[in-house]
């Protein structure tokens, strides 16, 4: 059971987009799209998201091709942020929120409290979304998303502090339906408190079985959170794999055209990447 992306290409013009990329988000794992601007990184993401078709290559989801589903089957079963957090009408902030709910109207608002807990949003409630800034724009996209991918009618995503506000009830031995999260630079725009807010929750959730794919410019924060990593440059995958293997100095000066140095820090026990 995957999200799979197979040898898939995208051209816009006479230089690809995307080159031959064949990556899986599988359950319960984390993986981050890394790069250079303009690697690709938006652009397969897209494709595998299902916004937009690749010139060759196909996308599968558990084993299907991504075409062969409704609209409202890719909904219930992905959820995807984008970049952009603008929106055309000044809707309330609950009225955005609203737009990833698929459940229940009268479970609505439970579950909208406590999204709004986890993520910080309890002041922006009632505020309208075009006037706020953009990290709280981000924010409250972000929480759009987690909205979206709650499973109906199932136990609660798990022991981890997001699990009560996308979970219901389940009966223990009911099938648990795979769920996947893609996010296109979640962070940017948040201070470093609510970077790690974000990321944090992505975990509990990727943790409680959702697949999920992140990109992030971040390579701190992706070797931090994350279980795997694609780098990308000029739309070709140059390496994936866990953080230890892809972020070399080596790969990584080559690709950021940059000298970059990475090593493990003793103390918090993770790498480091700088300059």
């Amino acid at each position: 059971m995957s999200l799979c992306a197979e040898n898939v290409s995208l051209r816009f013009g006479p230089c690809p987009a995307v080159a031959a990329v064949s990556l899986e988000v599988a359950p319960g794992t984390l993986t981050a799209l890394v790069g250079p601007n303009g690697a690709g990184k938006s652009s397969l993401l897209r494709i595998l998201s299902g916004e937009v078709a690749p010139s060759a290559g196909r996308v599968t989801l558990e084993g299907q091709p991504l075409p062969l589903f409704k609209v409202h089957e890719l909904a219930r079963l992905r959820s995807v942020m984008g970049q952009s957090a603008l929106i055309a009408f000044d809707f309330l902030v609950e009225e955005v929120l609203a737009m990833g709910w698929l459940g229940r109207a009268a479970d609505f608002r439970p579950a909208l409290g406590d999204v709004a807990a986890r993520c910080g949003l309890g002041q922006l409630l009632g505020r309208r979304f075009n006037r706020l800034s953009g990290g709280e724009r981000q924010r409250v996209q972000f929480a759009r998303s987690l909205l979206q991918i709650r499973r109906h009618g199932e136990t609660p995503l798990g022991k981890h502090c997001l699990s009560h506000c996308l979970g219901g009830q389940r009966h223990p031995n009911a099938r648990q339906e795979a769920r996947y999260l893609l996010l296109d630079e979640p962070t940017s725009n948040l201070d470093l408190n609510h970077e790690l807010l974000v990321l944090r929750l992505v975990r509990h959730v990727c943790e409680d079985g959702v697949g999920v794919l992140v990109v992030l410019h971040d390579l701190n924060l992706a070797a931090r959170f994350a279980d795997r990593v694609a780098l990308l440059a000029d739309g070709a995958l140059i390496s994936s794999g866990a953080p230890e293997k892809v972020f070399t100095g080596e790969a990584l000066s080559r690709v950021y055209g940059t000298e970059v140095c990475v090593e493990r820090h003793r103390r918090l026990d993770r790498l480091v990447v700088h300059t």
